[in-house]
């Protein structure tokens, strides 16, 4: 699973996929007209980045969804994995943390205890 949102959605989607998901129409080529200026002619190379040798915008999908929204890069990169049904770290329940505790020694026993690990979740002190 990928670290963060950002790593799942540069991973999982293509700046492609998201201009023809958001309904830009995309030619075989690659080439799109420019949603950022007023394109008439096909301006715009997009693949994996996207570039537009009109305006000179350019990046990879999260910086053209957050164009193209007007959102910030974090904002982008969860519209695109909530668009795209990506699952990442954030949204996995919480990991839990094993805690090694020194051994103890029982006076009413006279024995001392094996070294104990104990499971508590993240969110708790132990």
């Amino acid at each position: 699973m990928a670290e963060s949102v950002f790593e799942a959605v540069k991973q999982s989607v293509s700046t492609r996929e998201a201009a023809a998901f958001y309904g830009i129409e995309v030619k075989r080529n690659g080439m799109a007209c420019c949603p950022f200026h007023d394109d008439k002619n096909p301006s715009m190379k997009v693949d994996q980045r996207f570039h537009c040798f009109g305006c000179g915008e350019d990046g990879d999908v999260i910086d053209f969804t957050a164009k193209l929204f007007n959102l910030s890069p974090k904002e982008a990169a969860e519209k695109l994995a909530q668009d795209f049904g990506l699952i990442y770290d954030s949204q996995a329940p919480p990991r839990r943390r094993y805690v090694r505790q020194k051994k103890t020694r029982h006076r009413s026993f006279g024995r001392i205890d094996s070294a104990v690990i104990a499971y508590c979740p993240i969110t708790t002190i132990c």
